[in-house]
């Protein structure tokens, strides 16, 4: 079948009408022949202004064995939704022909009063990624500096590189931010500066004494945003000092997530405490709803079980003890974590190997972890800890492997 193509000029009138036969390829999806555009114009394609990222490389064939997966790959909680909120979501659902409160009223005042802070100087959105690209596009345009870590969360960079501004990777030590060189690099251009405490990637956590002296020795025109992520793995009273320490400053913003001590991941819903000032332009950048009924159902319901998080919290701090001594047994090295992963290596920190444990303990267990392939980390790798029977299955490959 011959197609006719009428390509129309914005006036509407016909620049030139040709047949082009085209016959498709159903298995590659790839065209076999087509002569579009043989009448002497040149094809033209609308100019992109963001740069597209490497994706970090993942295991794409199956499991040899027939195992089933076990993912400790993304940082996340291994526990499912409690019944409570189980209950909440399946009544979110019930209603999904309706949409969500756009403002999160009722989820932004409980968070108010279990945090003791005012309502109206938290935000929230659609998982705590969106809201540090909102707090970015609010302050940064093209050119300006973002500055962060060496090895700041990924999406640090993802952000600058969205708006095309110049960022700047700070020297660490040991593993851990130094606050000395943070501060020495802000300059006139900078307009922000990311730090995750604890971190992710590398586990690590900035002491508190030298978290409060960025805060009292940054510039009052750059902004400072604290990501709390993994707070909570540090304790809810760190967590507690943190907003505490915000609220005496004008340029600092908090942020937290319900997507790891409380579980709620593939529902997408995070929240940040920022000065009343900002509030208004915060909201003007964010989604319009973009929190929606089921996530703000969910997370308001495991708000209300207090304990029942804490004692996850206590389980996986518990496991990441254990493991971190059976691993460190079996030769590998593992940096100290603050969070609900570890950052490993083996003995002779050779990437090659690395990447060959990575592969193992898909191969032989059927456990995914993650390549750690920033730059100066490439000899890691990274994983969740997840039920006691998972990583006892990881300290078992691993033995296996190191034999």
């Amino acid at each position: 079948m011959c197609p006719e193509v009428l390509m129309q000029g914005r006036s509407g009138l016909t620049l030139f009408s040709v047949i082009v036969p085209i016959e498709l390829d159903f298995l590659s999806r790839s065209p076999r022949q087509i002569s579009v555009f043989e009448v002497g114009m040149t094809q033209k394609r609308p100019q992109g202004y963001i740069a597209p990222l490497a994706l970090r490389g993942r295991i794409s064939h199956a499991q040899p064995k027939g195992l089933p997966i076990i993912n400790m790959g993304f940082n996340e909680l291994p526990f499912g939704p409690s019944p409570e909120v189980a209950a909440a979501i399946d009544e979110a659902t019930r209603n999904a022909n309706f949409y969500g409160n756009p403002s999160c009223q009722a989820l932004r005042e409980e968070l108010g009063a279990r945090n003791r802070l005012n309502a109206e100087t938290i935000v929230c959105g659609n998982g705590s990624e969106e809201l540090l690209d909102v707090i970015a596009r609010n302050f940064v345009r093209a050119g300006d500096e973002i500055v962060i870590p060496e090895f700041g969360y990924i999406q640090f960079a993802i952000i600058a590189n969205r708006l095309g501004a110049l960022l700047t990777k700070v020297p660490e030590t040991d593993l851990t931010v130094d606050v000395d060189g943070l501060l020495a690099a802000i300059g006139p251009n900078t307009k922000l500066l990311f730090l995750a405490n604890p971190n992710n990637p590398t586990a690590t956590m900035l002491p508190e004494r030298d978290l409060v002296r960025l805060a009292e020795e940054m510039p009052r025109d750059v902004v400072l945003v604290i990501d709390l992520a993994y707070g909570e793995f540090v304790s809810f009273d760190y967590c507690a000092r943190v907003h505490s320490l915000a609220a005496r400053f004008e340029n600092i913003v908090v942020t937290r997530t319900f997507s790891k001590a409380y579980g709620l991941a593939g529902l997408r819903v995070g929240w940040c405490h920022a000065p009343a000032w900002m509030i208004p332009s915060l909201y003007a950048a964010r989604g319009m709803g973009s929190v929606n009924a089921v996530a703000q159902a969910a997370a308001l319901a495991s708000l209300r079980e207090p304990d029942l998080v804490q004692a996850r919290i206590g389980q996986i701090l518990a496991e990441r003890e254990r493991v971190a001594d059976e691993l460190a047994a079996l030769g590998l090295k593992c940096l100290s974590s603050h969070t609900n992963f570890m950052l490993v290596t083996t003995e002779d920190g050779d990437p090659d190997r690395a990447e060959a444990l990575v592969e193992h303990l898909f191969d032989d267990a059927g456990i995914i972890v993650n390549r750690t392939r920033e730059k100066g980390l490439e000899s890691y790798i990274r994983f969740s800890l997840s039920r006691p029977e998972h990583n006892s299955l990881l300290i078992q490959s691993v033995a296996r492997f190191q034999a």
